[in-house]
């Protein structure tokens, strides 16, 4: 027994064991965080296409609102024409004698 503790040999191989043991431990830590940044950039896709299809439905929606607005707009314009219009039609015929005061 005292000449396999005597053994430098020995220590050797028992200081690359541990070496070799820490690596290990080292590589399954890189692997178990590799593996976390794989499930976080899923999710993170996950969240991009959401939002992907949030940002075009937006877009759709704020477009018809955008046309029903200009529509509104028109409209009303064209309702002011009018009525300015008649306005400006029936102080001429007053002004003309047209239309009886």
């Amino acid at each position: 027994m005292a000449t396999y503790n005597a053994n430098p040999h020995t220590n050797k191989v028992g200081e690359l064991q541990s070496q070799v043991d820490d690596v290990k431990n080292i590589m399954t830590q890189n692997i178990d965080r590799v593996l976390e940044r794989g499930e976080r950039l899923d999710d993170l896709i996950v969240k991009t296409d959401d939002l992907q299809a949030t940002a075009e439905s937006f877009q759709k929606t704020s477009t018809k609102i955008a046309r029903k607005m200009w529509w509104k707009n028109t409209k009303m314009i064209i309702i002011i024409v009018v009525i300015v219009a008649v306005i400006v039609l029936i102080i001429i015929l007053l002004a003309t004698g047209v239309i009886p005061t």
